[in-house]
């Protein structure tokens, strides 16, 4: 559940979601749509721009994600990761304000349709590099 407060900001183009404005005292922090900063605390017009010409594209690139060794079929939350589950790196899915899904990047070929699901914001749970 995303945190009080949070402000969407949309792209004027066209209405779509690119990413949230998070307070930071008289400040904030452009958000990617999963809740990682993509920036540092700033104005609202500067972070909202940032948010429009790089938000979306700031998804689409390797993340890292605990994970079983083997994913499972079907969805499995991965809100909570097991002390045993490993780092892999996976790709978004889906995301939306009650959360993503992500999938294996290299995935093996009996989890080819498996995907794992995380809350938004993602915390420490999805990362840029390998933990």
């Amino acid at each position: 559940m995303l945190p009080t407060g949070w402000e969407p900001v949309r792209r004027p183009a066209d209405g779509e979601r690119v990413g949230w404005l998070v307070p930071a005292g008289r400040l904030v922090v452009p958000a990617t749509l999963v809740g990682t900063p993509l920036g540092p605390a700033q104005d609202r017009a500067a972070a909202a721009q940032l948010l429009v010409e790089q938000g979306l594209r700031a998804l689409d690139r390797r993340w890292w994600c605990r994970l079983p060794d083997r994913l499972p079929g079907g969805v499995l939350s991965a809100a909570d990761p097991p002390a045993d589950w490993d780092w892999r790196s996976v790709v978004l899915v889906e995301v939306s304000p009650a959360g993503c899904t992500v999938r294996p990047e290299f995935a093996e070929p009996a989890e080819l349709r498996a995907r794992a699901q995380l809350p938004v914001p993602v915390g420490d749970l999805l990362r840029t590099e390998p933990g």
